[in-house]
């Protein structure tokens, strides 16, 4: 199914999806942080990557340039209208909760458009979840950062860009949320601090195994290749918040180094 470059509100998209499609990944573009090529890429790659049929949803307040094999979901209607009253400064990129609210069967996720698909991940995305599995930060699971950190409210060993569940395993998460929304808005500022804080604890999530996921800009040593990483994070947008005085790179600045051949081989996918 072609998108056309029209943006489908949820009911829409809901009453247009397959029901033969058993795995639907979904991205988020909002904003001009990010151009469509981040989309077009992050699309190629799983085409390339993942060996099982899949539909690949972009939620979007802009669909120029997004490749038409990529759906369109508005972002400005996703989710209940009390979530969207409150501002970025209250659960920045809580959106993606709400697709856990969506009425589609068969496996589910996310992933982040400053994520880089390096090789097969088919045996990461047809795992049978029994939980919503996240990012855990191994790299920032360090003894002197715990001592540094702690009782702050600044650590947070979770990360969500990159999660995948199964059927309605994860519909308690977005119900806890909606119960509990003008508290948790009050209290967190981020997606990854409140599943940090609030659900890591109770046993209710589920992480990649390490060596599967590391980060670009974080995993020490930094901006190296690692033999048997699947999934390479850039995300930069706390660097950015927090102030720090670290050597960080979006995808699109790191010609010359190794992910630039992977990022822009996807563009003729």
């Amino acid at each position: 199914m072609s998108s056309d470059g029209i943006l489908m509100n949820t009911e829409d998209f809901l009453a247009k999806s397959n029901p033969e499609i058993k795995y639907n990944f979904f991205t988020f573009k909002w904003g001009d942080k990010y151009g469509p090529e981040y989309v077009n890429r992050l699309y190629a790659s799983l085409v390339e990557h993942c060996d099982v049929p899949f539909a690949f949803t972009c939620v979007t307040d802009n669909s120029a340039g997004i490749r038409p094999e990529v759906l369109l979901l508005d972002y400005n209607q996703i989710g209940p209208d009390s979530w969207r009253s409150y501002g970025q400064d209250k659960i920045f990129t809580r959106e993606k909760l709400c697709l856990m609210d969506l009425d589609i069967p068969g496996t589910k996720g996310w992933i982040d458009l400053d994520v880089l698909i390096r090789t097969e991940v088919t045996s990461m995305v047809t795992r049978d979840f029994k939980k919503p599995t996240f990012i855990l930060n191994h790299w920032n699971m360090k003894k002197e950062n715990s001592f540094k950190w702690f009782g702050k409210g600044s650590d947070c060993h979770v990360n969500s860009s990159f999660v995948m569940w199964k059927d309605d395993v994860a519909q308690w998460l977005f119900d806890y949320t909606d119960k509990h929304l003008e508290k948790l808005m009050f209290t967190y500022k981020s997606l990854d601090k409140y599943l940090y804080y609030q659900h890591w604890r109770t046993d209710r999530l589920t992480f990649w195994e390490e060596g599967l996921v590391d980060n670009f800009n974080f995993s020490d040593p930094p901006h190296i290749k690692r033999k048997g990483v699947r999934v390479t994070l850039f995300n930069t947008s706390h660097i950015i918040i927090q102030g720090m005085d670290i050597e960080a790179y979006e995808l699109h600045e790191t010609e010359g180094m190794w992910p630039w051949e992977y990022w822009m081989k996807y563009d003729k996918s």
